[in-house]
């Protein structure tokens, strides 16, 4: 009797461990929704069914070919994603390539971008100096690989003239904000919880459960496009 008594709750536990092991297949947990800061995402947390977030340094060349790309296919690529499948994009900044030695502008570019977050309109910000990096060194060739010519320390005022063409960003305020250096301290943690996630290198993706680094680009932003979709796709696919 005992031992009919043992052998069914055994088939019972055995069976509870199965049973959840199908209900969790079937209703896979949600993704985290949760950002580093929330004026660096698109799309709407509240209802979001996917988290895409890319880890990036604003000096990281095939960082900018991947969002230099996004932002020539901007429209398409919002209702493609954003809106038609529910992602919450996010941009993680860090300053990586100034804490690996690689270079000194990561760091004024860094501050930069999370003040411009403070502002409220990070994204303007961030596609103008993208675009203005471009325009004034990766498209002559300089710094758009490791074995490039790098490009050369920058003051802040690059930084801060990016300001004048932006109706949404108050330049005096972003100069205040870098001369005391107020987004410092978040810059700093993010790269650091950055470094413990990616292993020192970016770009480095996280989309729901696809994980990826690096971006094969060449600075087509039609041929790149191809590339962003391919890596989004597989995220959205990815159970």
């Amino acid at each position: 009797m005992q031992k009919a008594i043992r052998i069914g709750l055994l088939v019972a536990v055995v069976g509870l461990f199965f049973g959840i092991i199908i209900f969790n297949a079937l209703n896979p947990a949600p993704p985290d929704m949760t950002s580093w800061n929330d004026k660096m995402t698109i799309g709407n947390a509240e209802t979001a069914k996917h988290h895409f977030a890319m880890y990036t340094d604003i000096f990281c060349p095939y960082c900018d070919k991947f969002s230099d790309a996004v932002s020539a296919h901007y429209d398409s690529w919002k209702k493609e994603y954003i809106d038609n499948h529910n992602v919450l994009f996010e941009i993680r900044v860090t300053d990586m390539n100034y804490e690996n030695g690689h270079s000194d502008n990561s760091r004024p570019a860094g501050e930069a971008a999370y003040c411009a977050a403070k502002q409220g309109d990070f994204w303007s910000y961030y596609y103008a100096l993208i675009a203005k990096l471009y325009a004034d060194y990766h498209s002559k060739g300089i710094g758009v690989d490791r074995y490039a010519e790098k490009i050369p320390n920058l003051d802040n005022g690059y930084f801060y003239d990016i300001a004048d063409g932006l109706e949404s960003i108050d330049r005096d305020k972003l100069v205040s904000c870098m001369e005391n250096h107020e987004t410092a301290k978040e810059l700093d943690a993010n790269t650091k919880k950055a470094l413990s996630k990616t292993n020192g290198g970016v770009p480095y993706f996280v989309f729901d459960k696809f994980k990826t680094s690096g971006f094969a680009g060449n600075w087509n932003t039609d041929n790149d496009y191809k590339e962003v979709k391919r890596m989004m796709d597989a995220g959205l696919s990815t159970k």
